[in-house]
């Protein structure tokens, strides 16, 4: 086999198997109040992921300015649940409602019958 073709096959990109978390920007503050716009890009986000809708609690990654947070996958026939908080100088928002991820269990392929006798 040729050396070259070891090498390529190092840098083929392998199928991720990760969930994307994406959520909208804080624009306002608790009270209503708009957040200055210059602050907006500043704000941290971080996602949270766990088993259960009432407290997702695993940190699964921080963010600054963007909307999409990378988390893991849940195991094939799970269900996991995702948030967001955001932090803007030392201020913590509470967590978005949990949103979740099934996967469903893989099944085999359906076996071909070559012949009957």
């Amino acid at each position: 086999m040729p050396k070259w073709l070891i090498l390529i096959a190092l840098f083929v990109p392998l199928a991720s198997n990760a969930a994307t978390i994406t959520y909208d920007r804080i624009t306002t503050y608790s009270n209503g109040t708009p957040i200055p716009s210059e602050k907006v890009p500043t704000i941290q986000y971080r996602g949270y992921s766990g088993p259960n809708s009432a407290n997702p609690d695993v940190l699964a990654g921080t963010v600054t300015d963007n909307q999409a947070i990378t988390a893991p996958d849940p195991d094939p026939g799970g269900t996991l649940w995702y948030t967001v908080d955001g932090t803007l100088d030392g201020a913590t928002s509470g967590k978005a409602a949990a949103v979740s991820k099934t996967v469903p269990f893989l099944q085999p392929a359906v076996p071909k019958v070559r012949a009957v006798d």
